[in-house]
């Protein structure tokens, strides 16, 4: 299992940070998901499923994807699913100051003979999880030129 957690300082009310995993067009300004989709009319809420598929990388085709957990203040939890994985995420967006303290952090296990393969990408899924979290705050604060690549 290939575990992972980042925290950064937004400076944005909670409730911006976690609409920004609740909006599929701006959750792919942030994350390497493309044709990120929630099924049904409105605003996502706990059940919700939905798809997306990775920019690059191994797992090709869509990833399935359920809203476990959520306060719209503070936290969300998914599950995304795919042949070749199970992947758990959770956002915790506390407030700090005037801002946000936003925690991201999950697991993935690969399955069947993939699981080889997690010593290798732990650290690429660390690092590129961080990068999201910094490119959130990027884009959230207006700066999206200092976001990293």
């Amino acid at each position: 299992m290939i575990k992972y957690s980042s925290e950064v300082m937004i400076d944005r009310p909670p409730k911006d940070v976690i609409d920004a995993h609740l909006d599929a067009a701006v959750l792919a300004k942030w994350t390497p998901m493309v044709d990120v989709a929630y099924d049904g009319p409105g605003r996502p809420g706990v059940g919700t499923t939905g798809r997306f598929r990775m920019a690059e990388g191994p797992f090709k085709g869509m990833i399935e994807m359920r809203i476990d957990e959520l306060d719209p203040q503070r936290r969300i939890a998914f599950t995304a699913t795919h042949p070749a994985l199970e992947w758990k995420s959770e956002s915790i967006a506390a407030p700090a100051g005037s801002g946000t303290r936003f925690t991201y952090s999950g697991a993935i296990r690969l399955k069947g003979w993939r699981r080889l393969l997690e010593p290798f990408m732990a650290g690429e899924v660390r690092r590129g999880e961080a990068q999201e979290a910094l490119r959130l705050k990027a884009l959230l604060e207006g700066d999206a030129g200092a976001a990293p690549a």
